[in-house]
Order: C-alpha cells, then structure tokens, then sequence
C-alpha cells in the first residue's frame, strides 16, 4: 500500500499537467482517417431500386421498401444500429448510388432514429467533386 505522502505527491504532480482528455463536443476532437467508413449516403436520382445493396449487406440492415423514385418502385432504407460498416453495400451498387462517408458521430437515444432514408430521401444530383448539390426546383 502506497504511503500517503506519495498519493499526494501524485495528486499534486497531475494537477499542473496537461489533460489527457478534450471537453468534447465543445472543443474539437480528432478527426476521422482518409478512407475510415461513416453514415451513408443515397442518391436517389442514380438509385434504380435494384436491390444490389441489400443482397450484399451481411448483417442485413438494408431494407427495400415502396417508391416512387425508382424504376423499379423500391428504395432502400439503412439501419445504422445495424449496420458494420463493412463498404460491401458501396461496392456492389454498380450505379454510384449508394457511398460510405467519413461522419463517425453517430450516437441516438433511441433507435428508430439510427434508421436513415425511412422518408423519401432529398433529390439532389452529384456534381463532378462527388459533392452532393440540390436539385433546383422549377418555377
């Protein structure tokens, strides 16, 4: 058992040292790796509800349910809680639909609301950056 004078020593020393830890989310903490796989996302203008992604997801956290956006007349619904993130999905959607991205913070207090695109997804087009831009709507 250590003496008290060398706890308080201890004590003493790690009151005057840099912390070990942020005070995360108001500082900003460690960003994600090049290449480490998030949230997904759909682009439902490319989707054709072929059903591709569903058939290679192993945990089966892809679910196709009735559209109207798609040729074939489903789209695909994503549960997160579900999901590990394997990329299988990404590379089996062979019209550039469906991606992984790098958004890691994901934390929910109940699960419904870990499932993505259970909604009609926002229309968007993707623009030559791979960034995603929103359809302008007619007037």
């Amino acid at each position: 058992m250590p003496r008290p004078g060398v706890i308080v020593w201890e004590a003493l020393r790690n009151v005057f040292s840099k912390k070990a830890t942020i005070d995360y989310p108001f500082e900003e903490g460690v960003k994600p790796l090049v290449g480490l796989r998030g949230a997904h996302i759909l682009y439902i203008d490319l989707c054709t509800g072929c059903r591709a992604c569903q058939r290679a997801c192993p945990p089966l956290a892809i679910e196709m349910v009735p559209s109207d956006l798609t040729k074939t007349g489903k789209r695909p619904v994503i549960n997160l809680g579900q999901c590990i993130f394997c990329g299988l999905c990404e590379d089996a959607c062979r019209y550039d639909a469906l991606f992984l991205t790098d958004y890691i913070e994901l934390s929910a207090f109940q699960q419904k609301e870990m499932i993505i695109y259970e909604n009609e997804p926002p229309k968007g087009t993707k623009t030559s950056e791979g960034e995603e831009k929103p359809k302008e709507e007619d007037s």
